[in-house]
């Protein structure tokens, strides 16, 4: 058997399951011999045995789904092959499929994903059915899956997220200035409105960037804003590069994050890694990707919120240890090697394509 990894759904703009895919599948190439699937301009992933639309992709706007779906159907066969997908797009294709399902929040969000909704409610269950395993990135999306789908804890497999430390590090020439930054604000999920509520506790000492923000709900996000009078303290930004997004971490006071839910939290460890402070709601993929660090606030709960500030302006982000804290447990590295050893488990056969780097250290990760 031989991998084939399938990041056909990926375009260029970055997303949370843009980078992980992005990760793994340059791992998995150093890795094995493999070929690979992928959209057409994606050309961070490397030559490519099929190209899929850039229209399909991400992000490419109304439909793209659906020309996605159509356009797996329409592909030929790949016999003798084992077909890893970081993302949940199958092309059922393969002899044996893997694929990754990163959260549910489609499911439990129906009105802000319809269309996805509807893939998770009546199409992912017959994928899952289909599938030799299923990898997932946090314990809490692990539980999440086997409840919602009665899919075997045995068969559901954690890879998490990772944060790569030569791009995302402290800066100690650069100020902190009194901003509090908040990332991938494009869902009502992201439940920014309630910071805004509770502005009486920050703004007589912060402003606020809110960053990747887009659609209907920074139209909504506007409206509170003008609302709260807090139009002269907000700043909006429809997409940061990576350097604009790194150099927001490096400079803001605190990262915070009201989400209601979440399978994992990529900027978390992102902001931690450049030095920042943490602000974050007490849902489980935050307590268990924090893991006691930083701070966590009950939604709802306006002394809460009081008491994260409280603990704000009294902690100081200038030169931190960030050993023994997510940021050094979670790594790209430690990620890929995971997916490696998962991969062998799954399908074993995989080992004769494995490159010489990997004939005496897979099994090892801790």
């Amino acid at each position: 058997m031989r991998l084939l990894i399938n990041v056909s759904s990926i375009g260029p703009r970055s997303t949370g399951m843009g980078v992980y895919a992005a990760h793994q599948a340059r791992f998995l190439r150093s890795s094995f011999d493999c070929d690979i699937v992928a959209a057409e301009g994606a050309d961070a992933f490397g030559p490519a045995l099929l190209r899929a639309p850039a229209a399909h992709a991400l992000g490419a706007g109304r439909g793209a789904a659906v020309k996605r779906w159509l356009w797996a159907k329409r592909q030929a066969r790949f016999p003798g092959r084992v077909l890893y997908s970081p993302t949940h797009h199958s092309i059922r294709k393969a002899d044996k499929e893997i694929i990754t399902v990163h959260d549910l929040i489609s499911l439990r969000f129906a009105r802000q994903h319809p269309l996805q909704h509807l893939y998770f409610k009546h199409v992912l269950p017959g994928e899952l059915k289909r599938a030799a395993a299923v990898f997932t990135v946090s314990e809490t999306s692990r539980q999440d899956i086997h409840e919602h789908y009665n899919y075997p804890l045995d068969r559901i497999r954690v890879v998490p997220n990772g944060v790569d430390t030569r791009l995302f590090r402290p800066a100690p020439h650069k100020q902190r200035s009194a901003f509090l930054l908040v990332v991938g604000a494009a869902h009502s999920h992201k439940n920014v409105d309630e910071l805004l509520r509770n502005s009486h506790l920050w703004r007589h000492r912060y402003q606020l960037v809110i960053a990747s923000c887009r659609g209907a709900y920074r139209k909504h996000l506007m409206e509170v804003v003008r609302d709260q009078k807090l139009v002269r303290q907000t700043r909006f930004i429809d997409y940061a590069s990576l350097a604009e997004l790194i150099d927001l971490y490096q400079t803001c006071a605190a990262y915070i994050t009201a989400s209601r839910w979440e399978g994992f939290g990529i900027p978390l460890l992102e902001a931690m890694a450049c030095g920042a402070r943490v602000i974050a709601s007490d849902i489980p993929a935050h307590r268990e990707v924090l893991d006691g660090h930083e701070r966590l606030v009950q939604l709802g709960y306006e002394a809460s919120w009081a008491s994260a500030f409280t603990w704000l302006e009294q902690t100081s982000a200038g030169s931190r240890n960030l050993r023994g804290t997510p940021v050094e447990r979670y790594s790209w590295e430690r990620a890929g090697r995971m997916l490696v050893d998962h991969l062998l488990e799954v399908e074993p056969s995989l080992a004769h394509s494995l490159k010489t780097k990997w004939t005496e250290s897979v099994g090892k990760i801790a």
